[in-house]
């Protein structure tokens, strides 16, 4: 429904956050796979997530009666053809990536020599070296290591399987299904919320009044409106078919009584949460409920929504449910799909508000307004009684497509899964950037709020990363001249001026494998076992938007060399020989220190973004 107000065309994420990064060279998107597991140093993997089943083509879509092909309406959005690795696996061909794998068969060798531990969160501080994936069930699993952070983006259905299959959520379930615990988290996966919502009709009958369905059944309308767009870009075509929606406060629509909004307050927190709830996640709960039922009252908050269809629909979805759901595992194999229960209208305040909405759009059907549109009630039925619209309510209830609070921000002993810096309880370098950290739904639609978690996780991750202990990186940002003396404390001394920075660079490298260094400008690291100095001049007045930098390293000079495409230089003088990764003791884990990635972003079906600092700005 966004529409790009310059040229009248559908804005998306992609159009506004990966076209214009598109080409960094540390950019690397694999579509069509799914995250089986994320690996931590010392622990042991779910060897049964890792382990294909031949013959097993599922791919993680899941699917329902009706939808026989997946849960998509018919369709499929991943239709990704498995194609041959087109890396060679010999050292001669690709030496840095034949050491990756040779340092990925020890890390595992190692995990699996390690016994399970209870993973407390008060004490554990588990690093994710990496994650595991693969486009099907019966296919190899592949790793991509991480030098950073591990960043989990997979949705609040997803997101807590994803963690439950690694060993982080509730015990008891974790080894129900023989999933090694790593840590114990009983929120994982509980307070699930969803804005539901019920469809109502009351079709307008008065044609003299343009409305979206003419341009499925009025063949001279829809000519005249693609003509008005592709000519001028306006006319209806430039118009959402639903772009007009409200948020009443229950006081207004139920006419100020209190009786609704009195019940709610009388509940006790445990009386309809699921049963056998954990004491920390029944505590957070607690806390909502006492905000959510003073919003009731409240005639400046919103209780419930109106979305208005143009053409006689009236949905009615609750902006404040009290029904708690659940996201679980019932297998330790990553293609089945998770168990998702939402619980809806199981908290009968929910449906007295969606009754009470209901009720309300008769009211406005008869108004000045929309009278005129000569409006019929279809469905409910304009003489139903209550017993037949709680009926009615109990088939069309379903979901708003605003799942949240899976992995909430709050903390621990309410039930929480990450913390303010969004990293998941109980590990160093795991975060979760998606809706289900959200404690409590917002009384809106949840696209323009997830655009905003992302944008300041990305700032958190920024500010993290700029004194980040892994794989000890210094950043160099570009203007004029900078210096870096790259050791075990990394001092760091730099002359740059923001206004002047480049929005972005990336690098491509071919560096001998006895050594470790990555030189980058803009952002990216700078890392080896020794006393680099580098030094580099960069004409800002001619350089292009981006800089792509080809590294060669001459061990036999100990020179490092680099050539731009806007013509700057950069030569680091290496002072002493610089030691194999393999002898030299770095922070962080041994195996991530090794790889070209920074962060692993990890999201549904699932998207692996290897970066060395691509965060959104």
């Amino acid at each position: 429904m966004n529409i790009d107000p310059d040229n009248e065309e559908r804005s998306t994420a992609r159009t506004s956050y990966y076209n214009p990064y598109a080409y960094r060279h540390n950019l690397w998107i694999s579509t069509g796979q799914l995250v089986t597991q994320i690996f931590f140093e010392g622990r042991p993997p779910n060897s049964m997530a890792s382990a294909p089943i031949p013959g097993d083509t599922s791919n993680g879509q899941g699917g329902f009666p009706g939808h026989p092909t997946g849960i998509f309406g018919g369709t499929t959005t991943l239709n990704i053809t498995n194609v041959a690795d087109p890396y060679a696996t010999s050292w001669k061909s690709n030496p840095v990536r034949w050491l990756v794998k040779r340092m990925m068969g020890m890390v595992k060798w190692r995990r699996d020599a390690t016994a399970a531990t209870s993973g407390d969160p008060s004490s554990s501080t588990l690093v994710a070296t990496g994650v595991e994936f693969a486009p099907d069930a019966q296919s190899p699993r592949q790793t991509a290591l991480a030098t950073r952070e591990v960043i989990v983006a997979a949705g609040a259905l997803h997101s807590p399987q994803l963690l439950m299959l690694s060993g982080i959520g509730p015990a008891t379930t974790l080894q129900a299904q023989g999933v090694p615990v790593n840590v114990d988290l009983p929120g994982v996966g509980n307070n699930l919320q969803d804005h539901g919502q019920v469809w109502c009709w009351y079709p307008f009958y008065n044609e003299s009044y343009p409305n979206p369905t003419m341009l499925a059944h009025n063949e001279s309308f829809a000519d005249a409106a693609w003509e008005d767009y592709w000519a001028n870009r306006t006319g209806p075509l430039t118009s959402g078919a639903i772009d007009g929606v409200a948020f009443p406060a229950l006081p207004y629509v139920v006419n100020g009584s209190t009786a609704i909004a009195d019940a709610a307050k009388a509940q006790a927190p445990q009386q309809f949460l699921p049963t056998g709830v954990d004491s920390t996640v029944l505590e957070g709960f607690a806390r909502q409920q006492s905000m959510m039922t003073s919003a009731l009252t409240d005639v400046t908050r919103a209780a419930y929504e109106i979305i208005n269809a143009n053409d006689g629909v009236l949905t009615v979805a609750n902006m404040r449910p009290l029904s708690r759901g659940t996201i679980t595992i019932n297998s330790p194999t990553p293609f089945a799909p998770p168990v998702i229960d939402p619980r809806y209208g199981s908290n009968p305040i929910d449906v007295q508000i969606i009754q009470a909405a209901m009720v309300f759009n008769q009211r406005l059907m008869y108004t000045e307004s929309l009278s005129q549109m000569d409006p019929t009630q279809r469905y409910p039925a304009a003489d139903a009684e209550d017993v037949e619209m709680l009926q009615y309510i109990n088939v069309r209830y379903q979901t708003e497509y605003h799942p949240a609070g899976t992995c909430a921000m709050m903390p621990l002993e309410l039930g929480g899964v990450v913390s303010p810096e969004l990293l998941v309880y109980g590990t160093q370098n795991l975060r979760v950037v998606d809706s289900s950290i959200m404690p409590m739904l917002p009384a809106a639609h949840l696209q323009a709020v997830v655009y905003g978690v992302a944008e300041k996780a990305a700032d958190i991750i920024k500010a993290a990363n700029k004194d980040n202990s892994y794989g000890n990186p210094t950043k160099s940002q570009s203007e004029s001249t900078s210096t870096a003396d790259v050791g075990s404390t990394l001092p760091r001394t730099s002359t740059s001026s923001p206004a002047t920075q480049l929005p972005s660079s990336g690098t491509a490298n071919t560096n001998n494998s006895s050594i470790r260094t990555t030189v980058t400008q803009l952002g990216s690291t700078s890392t080896a076992g020794s006393t680099v100095h580098s030094t580099s001049t960069s004409p800002l007045a001619t350089q292009p938007t981006s800089s792509s930098v080809a590294l060669a390293n001459n061990s036999a000079s100990n020179t490092l060399k680099s050539q731009s495409d806007s013509g700057s230089t950069s030569t680091a003088d290496v002072i002493s020989s610089l030691p194999s990764p393999l002898t030299s003791p770095l922070a962080g884990p041994p195996p991530a220190s090794i790889t070209y990635a920074g962060p692993v972003i990890v999201t549904t079906f699932v998207t692996v973004v290897y970066t060395q600092t691509v965060y959104m700005t």
